[in-house]
């Protein structure tokens, strides 16, 4: 599980670094919700399963992001796809870290 947050933080970096008017905040939001899930479960209040739920959710919204920078120009459309399934995330974040669950 580590190598799979590792990888997805390199790729946070490697898509900021080679798309600065992409980035800002959606790069730096995906990594303050990487951030929050390890918090989590360090903390224990995610379960291993929600974990991996959310990491997989993460993961998708990465693949996304590079699906949409492929062409080298991120639509309307498509930064507005990403933003909405990122606050999806951080919604899904905070009930499963609050619902009481515990390792």
């Amino acid at each position: 599980m580590k190598t799979g947050i590792v990888t997805a933080i390199g790729v946070a970096l490697l898509v900021t670094s080679a798309a600065p008017g992409f980035g800002g905040t959606i790069n730096k939001r995906s990594q303050s919700e990487e951030n929050r899930i390890e918090q989590g479960k360090k903390s224990g209040s995610l379960t291993p399963k929600e974990t991996e739920r959310l990491e997989n959710q993460q993961e998708i919204i990465d693949k996304e992001r590079e699906q949409a920078k492929e062409d080298g120009k991120v639509t309307k459309r498509e930064r507005r796809d990403i933003k909405h399934d990122q606050k999806r995330l951080s919604k899904d974040i905070y009930h499963k870290k609050h619902n009481q669950q515990h390792k």
